[in-house]
């Protein structure tokens, strides 16, 4: 056995099922003969996208793997991982390089110097006797604490060397709870708050935990709202939930930031980039707003926000251990309470649904976007769909407006905003629940950056779902580039999508009038379960009406008559 054999046999033994790579690799024969599947993408970008779908929609249990060629292959995928390091998602990334002697030097890309600030861990494999250790090491980091891309280069040197003695048991998952003086801080602060809110981020998914945050929430009486990354670790369909505080959100998240007097972030990381919600320094007393900071570990607590009380563990564990703690004291909020905010969650839902319904059923031509997202969930059932956004309108759009209703129905993403993410996203997302109907929503700009790989999704035989916002423009551009867009329409943007897509021997259709939409949204089902690809290409107007402040429909004409965004 040799050094590239083994590195195999390790990935089987840790769950490996497929190998995201192109054109060659190092391991990729030694993979094909054990079983583990090759996924050729088009290019090595993708392949990261690829594996990071397929490691959050398993909640890291089971890690996509990427391995490519030295040298412009490892080049080449430096922005796919550069997107899981940013939204701390597992990946093992085996890139090649010639030889071990002058892996450093140049002309030689030298992936370990290149990738170590977008890894958990960079290291280079110099010889078989370094293998084992590194690769215990690597899986332990892949599987333990903040996930994140973890490389190891390999040179072809040692890819060739013979093993001898091979001794290899998979690496588990260590779960930590938090101190019990600070799990009754932290209870005594949400249960003495008057308006107690629960910020849940994508650490609540990768623990497993939406059961307890829906419990905690009901002992508490807080309402539930997710950073973008943590869309869907709670029901949005839930009498509690209030959507997703990001950078378009609905008026329930921004009632409730303003109210809150006391914050407990769970599993989330309080980043303040344009992706989250502002939150105000005061609550409506005049009083500094309080946080409670439960994290996997302590390097993001007491960045951002001062914390009172810092809960570092697994944050199912630690949301248990507050429920217990509850329970024992009898300490909950009365029944009464709860259910009077329950209600006014619901009324709240129901003023903010109905100020949209006008958008939602509009027989506009073109079509517009909001009727997209309406018939989209009424042919499309939430429990057994997957559902990932683009930057801009795609995700401004539905962020706000489509209910998640199970772990892992969507896949929120953007602390790094890469244009294309999305199709390699959902296509690891696709080999990872094949049952699931999974489908992406982009815009021109995003479809443009990696439309080749449609080609992998039909080669592969991946059968996802592609809708195009097709409004042949960068929308809204024109107020960041009025001069460049008016004298050189760089704002523009042109194409047949559906006809480059049939082409690449994907299914593709191209919807004109809203009274299409529906029954090609049933075509695509058909198409899916035929095992095809799909690429619906919608002809759209541009849309001025988002909601980045919570505004409600009649706000955001308003201040579009004003000439504020969307004017």
């Amino acid at each position: 056995m040799n050094v590239a054999e083994a590195i195999a046999e390790i990935l089987r033994r840790e769950g490996t099922e497929y190998l995201f790579c192109f054109p060659t690799t190092p391991i990729m024969d030694a993979c094909a003969e054990i079983g583990i599947r090759p996924i050729v993408v088009r290019q090595e970008r993708v392949a990261g996208n690829m594996a990071d779908g397929y490691s959050r929609q398993t909640n890291g249990k089971r890690v996509g793997v990427v391995s490519v060629q030295q040298g412009a292959g490892a080049e080449n995928s430096f922005s796919g991982i550069t997107q899981a390091f940013t939204d701390s998602s597992a990946m093992l990334v085996i890139p090649g390089n010639w030889s071990s002697d002058y892996a450093s030097l140049p002309p030689n890309f030298d992936t370990v110097k290149n990738f170590e600030h977008i890894s958990k861990w960079a290291d280079r494999i110099t010889s078989k006797d370094g293998l084992l250790p590194r690769m215990r090491r690597a899986y332990t980091l892949l599987r333990n604490g903040r996930l994140r891309p973890v490389i190891l280069e390999l040179p072809l040197d040692v890819a060739s060397q013979e093993i001898s003695d091979f001794s290899y048991a998979p690496v588990v998952q260590y779960c930590s709870q938090a101190d019990p003086s600070e799990v009754k801080k932290a209870v005594n602060m949400l249960t003495g708050a008057k308006h107690p809110l629960i910020w849940a981020g994508q650490g609540c998914l990768y623990a497993e935990a939406s059961k307890e945050l829906v419990e905690l929430a009901e002992l508490v009486g807080a309402r539930v709202t997710t950073s973008l990354m943590g869309k869907s670790a709670i029901d949005e369909s839930g009498p509690l939930a209030i959507g997703a505080a990001s950078f378009s959100k609905n008026a329930l998240v921004v009632k409730a930031l303003a109210e809150a007097d006391v914050i407990f972030a769970i599993g989330a990381s309080l980043a303040r980039d344009f992706t989250a919600a502002h939150i105000p320094t005061d609550d409506l007393d005049g009083n500094p707003k309080r946080f409670i900071h439960s994290n996997v570990e302590v390097s993001d607590v007491n960045l951002y926000f001062s914390s009172e009380s810092v809960l570092i563990g697994d944050a199912k564990l630690v949301l248990r251990q507050m429920i217990t703690y509850i329970r024992e004291k009898g300490i909950q909020r009365s029944e009464q309470h709860v259910g009077a905010l329950k209600e006014s969650v619901a009324l709240q839902k129901r003023a903010w649904r109905d100020s949209f319904e006008e958008l939602i059923s509009s027989d506009d031509e073109p079509i517009n976007f909001y009727r997209v997202i309406g018939d989209f969930m009424k042919t499309f059932d939430p429990d057994e769909t997957v559902v990932s956004h683009e930057p801009g309108v795609t995700r401004d759009v539905l962020v706000p407006h489509y209910i998640a209703t199970k772990p892992r129905s969507y896949l929120g993403w953007g602390h790094s905003t890469q244009l294309g993410f999305s199709l390699g996203a959902c296509l690891g997302v696709k080999l990872a629940v094949p049952e699931k109907m999974v489908v992406n929503f982009m815009g021109e700009a995003a479809i443009g950056m990696v439309m080749g790989d449609l080609e992998t999704a039909v080669r592969e035989k991946i059968p996802i779902i592609t809708i195009i916002y097709h409004n042949s423009l960068m929308n809204n551009y024109s107020r960041i580039i009025p001069k460049a867009a008016k004298l050189f329409q760089n704002d523009e943007l042109s194409g047949n999508y559906a006809a480059v897509a049939k082409a690449l021997g994907a299914f593709a259709e191209r919807i004109e009038k809203p009274a299409e939409i529906i029954p090609a949204f049933n075509r695509a089902i058909e198409a899916v379960k035929r095992g095809e690809p799909v690429l619906l290409d919608i002809i759209c107007g541009n849309q001025p009406f988002i909601s980045y402040g919570g505004e409600d429909l009649q706000s955001l004409r308003d201040m579009q008559q004003k000439g504020g965004y969307g004017s």
